[in-house]
């Protein structure tokens, strides 16, 4: 099941907003203050356990001066097998149906109404059908890798520690991670293969240093967690840089959060992903993206140019704010990509891609038919001639 449009109605800044929803990667990009992160917001208040009420209405609407919630509705679409048989015993409808629509317009489970080709349809257990539609999760905040975590911390599920039991996950430790704490020959070789697998998946989405490596190392209790590349020793997480050590956090934790997940289990959204990460990082960035959503749909803001993936420019959403209220441009490429350069302020000398040597040009201010042009060029080429 895919999410292919979301329509929100006086949320927060939002008056009104249609969201086209690509079945990989959305990508909205635009100015500040212009709703992006507040669009974000108000898909994950679709979920049944985020607080939701006429507080986070707009306030130039009239859903305001009526004392209503906002409204948010989604549709869903490429029902498969398998949610067709999940929804059916809700509804017979479902059998036959393409798409259909929920609507939330209040903080109950009671607010929430389904529609197919515009007319609502009894459900016989909200809840339950609530709970088969793609889980939404909003990433504001990723836990950073830590340089070490005790046994205790892992075995307890203290949440404090999850990047880094997302990281043993990743190193094949999911179900076992406390064989490397073993004081033998196994747990030695268990945690050299753990530290194998995970610097080989690094390795692969981090092209600006193929050299990196993660060891983990055990002493007693505790477990160590130490990176080198080329240019340096084993040191720790918290000693790198920022930006790196955020790309490695995210990435342990979203691709640890798709591995047992079914196809389109998850909705994510991200905002401003990778701010800060070098140019040469938000492009491999870009690429984690597109591993994501192999199996569930990912949707994210940000204002960098290295963020979009050329290749689908059909991805991205262009927000704007005007009298209106919120606009979304789906066609921010046309032009050569003229509404998105002008909605970030992209000017060709802000670019510093030139080279060693140049021509300078004076063209003419005003239009010359081609024609003319033709007469301009023969008759300098008789003079020459003469």
């Amino acid at each position: 099941m895919l999410i292919s449009r979301v329509n929100v109605k006086a949320y927060k800044s939002i008056y009104e907003l249609t969201l086209p929803i690509d079945s990989k990667v959305t990508v909205m990009i635009g100015a500040n203050e212009s709703g992006k992160t507040n669009t974000l917001h108000s898909i994950e208040s679709f979920r049944d356990d985020i607080a939701f009420s006429n507080g986070l209405t707009c306030q130039y609407s009239d859903y305001y001066y009526q004392g209503k919630c906002p409204e948010i509705a989604i549709e869903f679409s490429n029902l498969s097998r398998e949610n067709r048989r999940n929804l059916l015993p809700l509804s017979e409808v479902f059998k036959d149906t393409e798409k259909f629509s929920v609507i939330k317009n209040g903080p109950d489970i009671a607010n929430y109404h389904v529609f197919v080709n515009n007319e609502e349809i009894a459900v016989s257990n909200m809840k339950k059908l609530i709970g088969h539609l793609p889980k939404i999760l909003y990433f504001e905040d990723i836990p950073l890798l830590k340089n070490r975590v005790d046994f205790n911390s892992l075995q307890n599920g203290d949440n404090s520690f999850i990047t880094e039991k997302n990281l043993l996950k990743i190193g094949g430790l999911q179900n076992n991670f406390e064989v490397i704490f073993e004081d033998s020959t196994r747990g030695r070789r268990a945690s050299e293969e753990a530290s194998r697998l995970i610097t080989q998946q690094i390795r692969r989405v981090w092209s600006q240093e193929p050299t990196i490596e993660i060891k983990l190392n055990v002493n007693g209790k505790v477990l160590y967690i130490d990176i080198s590349d080329g240019t340096t020793v084993y040191d720790t997480p918290e000693s790198r840089s920022l930006g790196f050590r955020w790309y490695l956090s995210f990435y342990i934790n979203f691709i640890a959060q798709t591995f047992d997940a079914k196809a389109n289990e998850f909705f994510f959204l991200l905002d401003e992903p990778g701010i800060h990460l070098h140019p040469a990082g938000q492009k491999d960035l870009t690429k984690v993206m597109e591993d994501l959503s192999i199996k569930n749909q990912v949707v994210y803001t940000t204002h960098s140019p290295f963020m979009i993936n050329r290749e689908y420019p059909q991805r991205v959403r262009l927000i704007s704010k005007g009298r209106d209220g919120t606009k979304v441009d789906s066609h921010a490429y046309r032009d050569n990509w003229k509404p998105l350069r002008r909605s970030i302020g992209l000017m060709l000398g802000d670019l510093f891609f030139f080279n060693d040597s140049g021509l300078i040009l004076e063209v003419p201010s005003k239009r010359i038919p081609l024609v003319k042009r033709f007469q301009f060029f023969k008759s300098g080429s008789e003079k020459n001639n003469t």
